[in-house]
């Protein structure tokens, strides 16, 4: 640990924890930002380990949009009312999640926040002084 090697690999743990951690309050502060609307859920489908649903929600011009998206939070199941948020940029959706995504943003942001405390740690070690002998 208190070798080049090991001062450098702390200095990188430190710095992309620290970096995922402002992407990902970022990406959270962003979608708080977008405009939501209730959807309904038309279907759960599965790939892999991973669920996501098709939702199809009404847009401000009073279309309908159908779109997959990432489950997160609890199952849903067809017929559910969701709350989706959605980004329109000239009048079409560019991005759109449920709402529950806040609780994926909670986890990563926690477990960024302990890898930035064990970072920090692993660099007070590493760049400690050496103790005469």
């Amino acid at each position: 640990m208190k070798s080049r090697r090991g001062r450098i690999v702390a200095g990188i743990v430190l710095v992309g924890a620290v970096v995922g951690l402002v992407f990902v309050i970022r990406s959270a502060t962003e979608q708080r930002s977008w405009s939501s609307t209730e959807g309904t859920v038309q279907e759960r489908l599965r790939s892999g380990k991973s669920f996501s649903v098709r939702v199809a929600y009404p847009l401000p011009d009073g279309t309908q949009q159908v779109a997959t998206l990432s489950e997160n939070g609890p199952a849903r199941h067809p017929g559910e009312r969701v709350t989706v948020r959605y980004d329109l940029e000239n009048g079409r959706v560019v991005d759109a999640a449920l709402a529950d995504n806040d609780q994926a943003h909670w986890v990563a942001g926690g477990m960024l926040g302990v890898v930035i405390l064990g970072g920090i740690f692993a660099n007070l070690i590493a760049w400690a002084p050496r103790p005469r002998v």
